[in-house]
């Protein structure tokens, strides 16, 4: 398996990877994203030096899944990630972090990457913790969040 980064070809995949009803009820707002709001999100987000979005297919070039980091203003950096469904259940969501986080330190330094995920996600929590991160248990956020660091 490798990673790249995404190119303004990878809009579909990204919008279908979005749009699958699994991610839909995993995610924090979880009503289905249109494809004109979607389009123009990514087409932002491919050029933005801020973001940094990574396609990971396997060795036949198949595609797997992707992570997405957003440096916020703040500096803080959040992380994202989703896994196609016909590879789900194969344990690849940790391995897929640990090298996106490689990669991201990379380009922007050894910065903390932040994980936020609903707390009846276990699936996401098993895949962030295999992959190094720690639950933030001084943080005081917002109801219904759970914040994972890695460092």
């Amino acid at each position: 398996m490798h990673c790249r980064v995404a190119k303004p070809a990878d809009m579909r995949l990204y919008f279908e990877w979005a749009n699958d009803p699994a991610t839909r009820r995993q995610s924090f707002q979880s009503a289905p994203i249109p494809l004109a709001t979607h389009e123009a999100w990514f087409a932002r987000k491919v050029i933005d030096p801020n973001a940094l979005l990574l396609v990971f297919e396997t060795d036949e070039n198949v595609p797997v899944g992707q992570v997405r980091f957003e440096k916020q203003p703040d500096g803080e950096v959040i992380i994202g990630v989703s896994v196609d469904a016909a590879f789900r259940g194969k344990g690849l969501a940790a391995a897929l972090l640990n090298e996106a986080c490689n990669v991201c330190w990379q380009q922007w330094g050894n910065v903390p990457i932040t994980a936020y995920i609903k707390p009846d996600n276990q699936a996401s929590m098993r895949a962030f913790q295999r992959a190094g991160f720690q639950d933030d248990l001084g943080w005081a956020g917002a109801e219904g969040k759970i914040r994972l660091v890695k460092q």
